[in-house]
């Protein structure tokens, strides 16, 4: 009896499961673990995950990701590799090298894309088109596809492959190409672009800068959308959908953003915010002996990591001498760089400073014996930041990670400084001592942390509902807002105002010439008569 009712239940989970396709693609250890989060979640509640990676550096870090029950996993293409070793090897000159060094303006952003276009157009060539995937997911009848519109490669296997239904993911923010897609309202005047530096409160100057900063972000990654159009155009024909229109035609967006902390913006029903999903329960978590030895050394500690695309040991000689005469100058904080070459140990380290080449960082943001977060201000981090309470120092490198640092200190949880500001031993070392000492940080970072935790919609039922909704119903049309198909003079309406100042012209020219007539005809009326 016990058995059958096992069988039973068996089967009505089976009817409930779902067959998702997923494309994660190896870029940024944030976006991946953004992806891998959402499938575990899916996978704990009995669907059925097929992930497909696509990797595009040789430091991509697949370990621990996800739990998916198939995977496919593509290692980088030679040729990839080669296109993107500047962006890891940290030589002088560069992509690495000139995180730390150089201001990543909005034009010096779009030029990179003309090099990640071709590496991304090659990985996507290389996987769909030179592997057996499409021969192994032939015949498979998938419910759904998921892919992140940062690689949109995925948008277009779902297309070749006839899943009709597709989710699409953004690991930070909505993204200005992602909004000119799917319609969203976009309004530089008060919302700060992702690559803007800058409140919502914002002076003329901030203003122009936020609306080209806002163009010039989707012109790089409409850019990296239409080179791998391209791709799919030379192998399946001139008429292949550009991926655009697909990404348009998504059912729902989830973002990794939270409406508590971000800034108030305009948005649309298929916007979802999940900002958090990835973050796993520490509660019952124990963090290793050795990381607990750490941690207990000294009243106060200080982490210090830069993420997994800008390598510390990648930063200038004089940033490095910086920080070792910070932690040399506090003898009594415990500092711990995530510092990922063997390079420094000719040094002469101080004692209250350890080095690892990687970090337990959400477990020990959890923890209560971490003092300070000394960050990059990624998206992944300034959401881990937010729920474990921790105040943070943001030095923001590149891309979103100053619009980051404005979301943290909008909340009064965090400070920012210039990266160049990292060779000024003085400022640094008073910035810290500053946020070490006043414990208002502490005090407003601990409420957010709480408000997060208990939002009226948690993240994982927001993404498990909507999901499951649009598996039953479809790629819901009814979403779809009609203005993303307006051209920019309709939007904004400037065929109407044109019309206004044209009649408003109109009816001044013809009063001015009924006047003129009526002047003209009094005038020749009170002409007195010659004889």
């Amino acid at each position: 009896m016990r058995i059958q009712l096992l069988l039973l239940l068996s089967s009505f989970c089976f009817a409930d499961s779902l067959k998702i396709l997923m494309f994660n693609p190896g870029f940024g250890h944030s976006h991946m673990r953004f992806m891998g989060g959402i499938a575990d979640i899916l996978i704990e509640a009995g669907h059925e995950i097929t992930e497909i990676r696509s990797t595009l550096d040789t430091t991509a870090r697949w370990q621990g990701i996800s739990k998916s029950q198939e995977i496919l996993l593509y290692p980088v293409h030679p040729e990839v590799e080669e296109m993107m070793a500047d962006m890891h090897s940290g030589r002088e000159g560069g992509f690495m090298s000139q995180i730390w060094t150089q201001v990543m303006s909005p034009a010096k952003m779009s030029k990179m894309a003309v090099n990640m276009t071709k590496a991304f157009a090659k990985a996507c060539e290389h996987v769909v088109f030179e592997t057996d995937l499409l021969q192994t997911l032939k015949g498979r009848h998938f419910d759904l596809g998921i892919s992140e519109s940062f690689d949109d490669c995925g948008h277009g296997i779902f297309e070749v492959l006839g899943i009709k239904t597709v989710i699409t993911t953004s690991s930070s923010n909505l993204m200005e190409h992602q909004a000119i897609l799917i319609g969203v309202p976009r309004v530089p005047s008060y919302v700060p672009g992702a690559l803007a530096d800058t409140s919502e409160k914002m002076t003329i100057t901030q203003r122009a800068f936020n609306a080209i900063g806002s163009y010039f972000g989707a012109k790089m990654f409409l850019t990296l959308l239409d080179g791998q159009t391209e791709v799919f155009r030379k192998h399946m024909g001139p008429d292949f959908t550009d991926l655009r229109e697909l990404i348009s035609r998504s059912a729902v967006v989830f973002t990794n953003t939270q409406p508590y902390i971000d800034f108030p913006k305009p948005t649309i029903y298929k916007v979802i915010d999940i900002g958090g999903i990835h973050i796993k329960d520490t509660s019952n978590q124990r963090l290793d002996e050795e990381w607990n030895k750490i941690l207990n050394k000294k009243k106060k500690t200080v982490l210090i990591s830069f993420g997994s695309v800008a390598k510390s040991f990648a930063m200038p000689v004089s940033y490095k001498k910086s920080i070792i005469e910070v932690v040399k100058g506090m003898p009594d904080v415990q500092f711990i760089w995530k510092y990922e070459k063997d390079d420094l140990n000719t040094w002469e380290l101080p004692e209250n400073l350890y080095l690892s080449k990687w970090t337990p960082q959400n477990a020990l943001l959890a923890d209560p014996r971490l003092s300070l977060f000394v960050t990059h201000g990624g998206l992944a981090s300034t959401m881990e930041i937010a729920y474990s309470g921790t105040p943070a120092l943001v030095v923001p490198l590149f891309a979103d990670q100053s619009r980051n640092a404005q979301v943290l200190m909008r909340q009064g949880v965090a400070e920012k400084i210039l990266k160049f500001d990292l060779e000024n031993t003085q400022k640094l070392s008073e910035v810290i001592k500053g946020m070490l000492a006043d414990a208002s940080y502490k005090q407003k970072a601990q409420p957010l942390s709480a408000m997060l935790k208990n939002t009226p919609f948690r993240p994982k039922d927001l993404l498990l509902k909507n999901l499951e909704f649009v598996a039953k119903f479809g790629s819901l049309p009814q979403l779809d807002p009609y203005g993303r198909q307006l051209s920019f003079i309709q939007y904004y309406l400037l065929d109407v105002f044109a019309a206004f100042v044209l009649a408003a012209i109109s009816v001044l020219v013809i009063a001015f010439f009924v006047l003129r007539f009526l002047f003209r005809l009094c005038f020749q009326k009170s002409k007195p008569k010659r004889d």
